[in-house]
């Protein structure tokens, strides 16, 4: 009789990886860890605000961030007045205080008529922005449905790039122009001559990445809930959401060694009892 073939061996095996998988171990890189970046723009680069976990203590489990004030071009309406970031076990909540609502300022000199809010942009690799967008190791999250975007969804992204919107939002070519105009400045945690950012550029929107998972926007009450600070900044607008962590959640990778040991164990096994019976 013929011996079993490899093939046949591999496909019992793969679907002994799959079956123990369901209830394998899940690793999560969006998680929060000392020197996680998170930042975003107006779209047209008016203000910003950037988070980096760890640079303050953490208040009731919320890290905070505050814009400087009065640096918002265009006037009050562009004003960023501070961030706050919470991790759960399941999910990371963001909220951002500002006077620029989530459907962003209606505005005649652009083409869509709205100013309003960039992306959100989460780096948890230790590296600067352009490192981390060119090595595919960026999140985006799109929360202002109205925006400029690259992407249609609001959701969270993975392996974004980035590119500007903010020329065509009447607003700066880059960070330098921005800086020129609020000399002293800062944005948030960074200051806004950071070499952080690739001062040359304006990037403040998601251009293209591979969609995730759906947010889920929350409401002063449930913020409060949380423990968030509804008054720890000024701002006549809150925006809140909260991300899924389990949207990016993937088998630990000595948990994939362990399955695919098992697997094959079991595939020969499989394979040895069937020899036995067709020689029976």
């Amino acid at each position: 009789m013929k011996s079993p073939k490899l093939s046949n061996l591999l496909k019992v095996a793969a679907t002994a990886i799959g079956i123990i998988s369901m209830t394998g171990t899940a690793a999560n890189a969006f998680e929060l860890s000392n020197g996680t970046t998170i930042n975003t723009f107006l779209e047209c680069l008016n203000d910003g605000v950037s988070m980096v976990v760890g640079s303050s203590a953490a208040q009731n489990g919320w890290y905070y961030a505050t814009d400087a004030s009065n640096d918002g071009s265009g006037g009050s309406p562009y004003e960023i007045y501070g961030m706050g970031v919470k991790e759960t076990a399941d999910s990371i909540i963001v909220a951002l205080k500002a006077n620029t609502p989530l459907i962003g300022n209606a505005y005649g000199g652009v083409a869509d008529g709205n100013v309003g809010w960039g992306d959100m942009f989460f780096n948890f690799s230790g590296l600067n922005f352009m490192d981390a967008m060119n090595q595919g190791k960026l999140y985006g999250v799109k929360f202002a449905g109205t925006n400029d975007s690259g992407v249609a969804n609001v959701g969270l992204y993975n392996g974004v790039t980035a590119k500007s919107v903010a020329v065509e939002n009447s607003g700066y070519a880059s960070i330098n122009d921005y800086n020129s105009a609020h000399p002293g400045s800062n944005l948030g945690d960074l200051a806004a001559n950071t070499n952080y950012f690739d001062k040359t550029k304006s990037l403040n929107v998601i251009d293209s990445g591979k969609f995730l998972s759906s947010i889920n926007f929350l409401n002063n009450t449930q913020l409060a809930d949380a423990g968030f600070n509804l008054n720890k900044f000024a701002g006549s607008e809150t925006i809140a959401f909260k991300i899924a962590k389990s949207a990016v959640a993937v088998p630990e990778p000595g948990t994939l060694g362990g399955l695919a040991l098992i697997g094959m164990t079991l595939a020969a096994s499989k394979l040895r009892k069937q020899s036995a019976a067709n020689q029976a």
